[in-house]
């Protein structure tokens, strides 16, 4: 797995299964390395740069700091995270899992601030609306589900986590042959 910051010209490989080497382009070295547990299934950059996501089938979900290294774990995760993203303020990381929950924490704090059944099957992919009202999933289960996660600006800095989120739209997709 290879991902690239463009603005930021920094490039995360996966060298192994559990090893992440982050490089920078403009002076051809390694700037950092971090290692998850067990096998690493989905990276994603904050926007700003200063930071990425990655799920493991460690159960962890680890916010990496690139300036010094350090990292945070968000938790509680009793699943294995599939996919995890950061909106595009990086104020928030979502998460789904093997078995079609979705989860979201507040960066700044490592809250979990919002958990709900989502899906059936696994959730292999996620993405923030470009104005971070909308959180659009998609699963082994064959759909592509759209979350109206607008509250997210009021979560999180207090009180127990949300357990629903209002879905908006589904697409139901099929196999092409």
């Amino acid at each position: 797995m290879v991902i690239y910051g463009y603005v930021f010209q920094l490039k995360i490989f996966q060298v192994s299964d559990i090893l992440l080497q982050i490089w920078s382009v403009s002076q051809r070295r390694v700037r950092n390395m971090f290692k998850h547990r067990n096998i690493v299934c989905s990276l994603n950059f904050s926007s700003n740069g200063r930071c990425i996501v990655s799920c493991s089938y460690d159960k962890r979900v680890i916010i990496w700091r690139l300036r010094d290294g350090s990292s945070r774990v968000l938790t509680p995760y009793e699943l294995y995270p599939i996919s995890a993203r950061f909106n595009l303020d990086g104020r928030f990381v979502a998460s789904g899992n093997n078995e079609g929950k979705l989860l979201i924490w507040n960066v700044r704090t490592g809250k979990l601030v919002a958990s709900w059944w989502g899906h059936s099957r696994l959730v292999t992919s996620l993405v923030f609306t470009p104005d971070g009202k909308r959180l659009l999933s998609g699963s082994w289960d064959g759909e592509v589900k759209k979350w109206d996660v607008s509250s997210l600006s009021s979560l999180g800095m207090t009180g127990r986590p949300t357990s629903y989120m209002m879905e908006i739209s589904r697409l139901i997709g099929h196999t092409v042959r």
